[in-house]
């Protein structure tokens, strides 16, 4: 009969090796993991707020020749018309427009559309010139 071997893995032979925690890195994955579940349902839940961004007004040549720098900002405030009480007296530094005052004339300009061209004047359209080839490329008469 064969005698019994002895293991290879004793725990005689070699002692056990200690290993690094890992609790405190399976809570800081846990953490991230957490924060980014987070953002992506804030950013698949909630709605993009538009952004509204004003329009500068166009400026024409005359404009910009009369432009202040660009350090200082002119704002236009927009006018009030105020119909005073019979006793009431305007703030000061009102403009004070009288009842009696006539309307502004309104001045209404037509402008004419641009000429059409009639169809005796137009052109001859040119007529398209058809060739014919093979599959291969030469030209067939």
């Amino acid at each position: 009969m064969d005698a019994p071997q002895p293991s290879r893995s004793s725990s005689k032979n070699h002692a056990t090796r200690s290993r690094p925690d890992a609790r405190p890195m399976r809570v800081a994955l846990g953490a991230g993991g957490l924060a980014t579940l987070s953002a992506l349902a804030t950013a698949i839940i909630l709605p993009p707020r538009p952004t509204v961004v004003p329009q500068p007004a166009p400026v024409t040549d005359s404009q910009a020749a009369n432009q202040a720098p660009p350090s200082s900002i002119e704002v236009q405030r927009p006018i009030r018309y105020v119909q005073l009480s019979p006793g009431e007296t305007a703030p000061p530094g009102a403009t004070v427009i009288k009842a009696s005052a006539p309307t502004p004339l309104t001045v209404v300009v037509d402008v004419p559309p641009p000429a059409t061209i009639r169809p005796a004047q137009k052109a001859a359209a040119p007529t398209p010139v058809i060739v014919k080839t093979t599959q291969s490329g030469k030209v067939v008469p």
